[in-house]
């Protein structure tokens, strides 16, 4: 009898813990939790971007390590699957992105780091904003996938905890204010068919006004006729003339004279 009371009281005592556990996770879980509200792909410039949106408060216990100069690291996941029956998925795409957010105590000042990108924020809300706002990152590359196949996409969003000093990695494993990250956000993707095609040309500029009419034209006055040679100029103009043509004889004799053809005529012999 008193074997059966001990199982039993601890069976009720098991029941009661796993009752608390159920309603108690839940809500711990629920408070630091990564929403993701968008997620989809779009073709630009010859590649694939991402652009995603998640929605999340800063624990206390972060914002408080952030400020004692503790960095934290947010990573983006995003992976590309294409089932196949005869075979394991396809996977073509699996990269991620870090985000590095940081307190500058001496000019009060978020900093946010990604790449070679460094951006400064004088509140923590508008540096969050910026981190859960994914824009611009190209995920994957056109010769990643197939024109006209639909794949699987998944991305989420989540605390690095492997970013973090050592002593805080495992005080993190242990404490759920530490542990902030969001389900997987999944949708699919039809990659479109038309990628070859040549881009649209620029649009042409409007073609200009069309010219006002000519205004009529005048009419040409009539030449003035030359002045008559005074009868006193007609002996000096014929004395001019004279000359001129005696200089032009004598210098086209002079170039007949001494042309390569007379030149090279052989002498008259004397009789």
């Amino acid at each position: 009898m008193d074997l059966r009371r001990r199982l039993l009281a601890r069976w009720a005592l098991a029941l009661l813990l796993a009752l608390a556990a159920a309603l108690w996770l839940p809500r711990a879980a629920q408070a630091q939790v990564i929403e993701a509200t968008e997620a989809r792909v779009e073709y630009q410039d010859g590649g694939f971007e991402l652009a995603a949106s998640f929605d999340f408060d800063l624990p206390p216990a972060l914002e408080d390590a952030l400020h004692k100069g503790i960095s934290l690291y947010f990573a983006v996941d995003f992976q590309l699957s294409r089932s196949r029956w005869y075979w394991f998925d396809d996977k073509p795409v699996n990269t991620t992105r870090s985000v590095r957010l940081s307190y500058q105590p001496l000019t009060r000042q978020y900093r946010i780091s990604t790449g070679g990108l460094q951006l400064p924020f004088t509140r923590l809300k508008s540096a969050l904003q910026f981190i859960q706002r994914v824009r611009g990152w190209r995920v994957f590359e056109r010769n990643a996938v197939k024109p006209g196949e639909t794949y699987n996409a998944e991305v989420r969003m989540r605390l690095d905890l492997s970013q973090l000093p050592k002593p805080f990695q495992i005080n993190a494993v242990n404490t759920r204010d530490w542990n902030l990250a969001s389900d997987w956000r999944r949708f699919t993707y039809t990659v479109p068919t038309d990628l070859s095609a040549p881009p649209a040309p620029p649009p042409q500029p409007p073609a200009p006004p069309p010219a006002l009419p000519a205004s009529p034209a005048l009419p040409a006055s009539p030449p003035m006729p030359a002045p008559a040679p005074s009868p006193a100029s007609m002996p000096a103009a014929a004395n001019e003339r004279g000359l001129m043509e005696g200089r032009g004889l004598y210098l086209q004799a002079a170039s007949y004279a001494l042309s390569p053809a007379m030149l090279a005529q052989p002498a008259p012999s004397q009789p």
